[in-house]
C-alpha cells in the first residue's frame, strides 16, 4: 500500500509531470476550446468552467501517480470525465492517503487571459492535510508545504530540495475577499475593511484579488461559503501554515475532515492575524448568511 509514502516522496514523482503540465496550459492559454460547462454548480461562473486543460492536465496527472504509486487514492476534479477514475483504489476521504487535484484553479481566470491560475495537488491522511503543491504556470513558480514544517517557494525550474523557506508578508492592505455567494457580507463588514467579492467584483478591466494575496500582505483576509478540499481549503492549510489564523465561522477548528460532504468544508475563515480573525467571527456571529 502506499499509506507509508511521504507527501515529498509523490511530489518528486509529479514534480517533471507537472512542469510538463504548466508549460502546455500556457501554450494553449490563447486558443483553448471550452468544454460544456458543469451544471453542478448553478451559476457559480468560476466552478462551472471548464476546458480541455483541465481535462488533459488530470489525464498526465493520473498517468504519473498510475505509472508510480498504481494502489493510490487520488480524487481529480474532473473524475467524472476521466476515462482512469476507475483505475484508483478509491477516491473517498478516510484514514487512508489520498492525493487530490485540481487541474485548473481559475479556470474563469484562464480562459480570460489572467495569469493568476494554479494546478493544486494537496495530500490528506488520517483526514488532515499532510502536505500540498501549488504550480502557478504563468509565473513560472511554485509553493509547497508539508504540515507542521511551512511553506516553501521555488522557480518551477528548480528542485524541491531548492525551494526556500517563505514568510508572510507585511499587512499592507485592509481588504477581504468574499467568495461567490457572500456579496452580502459587504455591507456587515463596511466599517472595518474593504471588500472584494468574486461574485460581483471581478470584472476584465483590472486584475481580480486571489487568495495567494494573502501571503504577499495584499489581503487581510478571506471569507468561504464553502472550504473545498482540492482548492480553497488547500491553500487555507498553506496560509496556515505561513502563520494565519484558519477556522469555521465560529472560530472552531477546521481540521480534522470529519463528515465533510461533497469534499467541501462549510463556512471557512481565513485571516492574517489574531486581531483580524476576531473581528472577523464577532461580524459574523450578528450577520444573517
Amino acid at each position: 500500500m502506499c499509506d507509508h509514502l511521504r507527501p515529498l516522496d509523490i511530489f518528486r514523482v509529479l514534480l517533471p509531470t507537472l512542469r510538463l503540465a504548466a508549460n502546455y496550459a500556457c501554450n494553449i492559454q490563447q486558443k483553448v476550446q471550452v468544454q460544456p460547462e458543469k451544471s453542478q454548480y448553478g451559476d457559480n461562473f468560476y466552478a462551472t468552467a471548464l476546458t480541455d486543460a483541465d481535462l488533459t492536465i488530470q489525464t498526465a496527472v493520473e498517468l504519473a501517480l498510475l505509472a508510480y504509486f498504481p494502489e493510490i487514492h487520488f480524487f481529480g476534479e474532473e473524475y467524472e470525465r476521466s476515462y482512469n477514475t476507475k483505475y484508483f483504489s478509491s477516491i473517498n476521504l478516510g484514514e487512508n492517503l489520498l492525493v487530490t487535484l485540481d487541474p485548473i484553479d481559475g479556470t474563469r481566470f484562464y480562459l480570460d487571459g489572467f495569469d493568476g491560475f494554479s494546478i493544486i495537488i494537496s495530500i490528506i491522511k488520517d483526514n488532515y492535510y499532510q502536505g500540498a503543491l501549488v504550480i502557478q504556470p504563468k509565473r513560472e513558480c511554485y509553493y509547497y508545504s508539508i504540515r507542521g514544517k511551512g511553506v516553501f517557494f521555488a522557480n518551477l525550474y528548480q528542485d524541491l530540495d531548492d525551494a526556500k523557506p517563505l514568510h508572510l508578508a507585511p499587512l499592507s492592505s485592509h481588504k477581504i475577499y468574499l467568495s461567490f455567494a457572500l456579496s452580502n457580507l459587504k455591507s456587515v463588514l463596511v466599517d472595518d475593511f474593504e471588500t472584494w467579492c468574486s461574485g460581483i467584483d471581478y470584472s476584465l478591466a483590472q486584475k481580480p484579488a486571489e487568495y495567494l494575496d494573502l501571503f504577499y500582505g495584499n489581503l487581510a483576509g478571506i471569507i468561504l461559503a464553502h472550504g473545498n478540499l482540492i482548492d480553497s481549503a488547500v491553500l487555507a492549510f498553506m496560509a496556515e501554515e505561513l502563520g494565519a489564523i484558519v477556522s469555521t465561522y465560529s472560530g472552531e477548528n477546521w481540521q480534522p475532515f470529519y463528515n465533510v460532504k461533497n469534499m467541501r468544508i462549510p463556512g471557512l475563515i481565513i485571516a492574517y492575524n489574531r486581531e483580524i480573525h476576531q473581528k472577523l467571527v464577532d461580524k459574523l456571529s450578528v450577520s444573517p448568511l
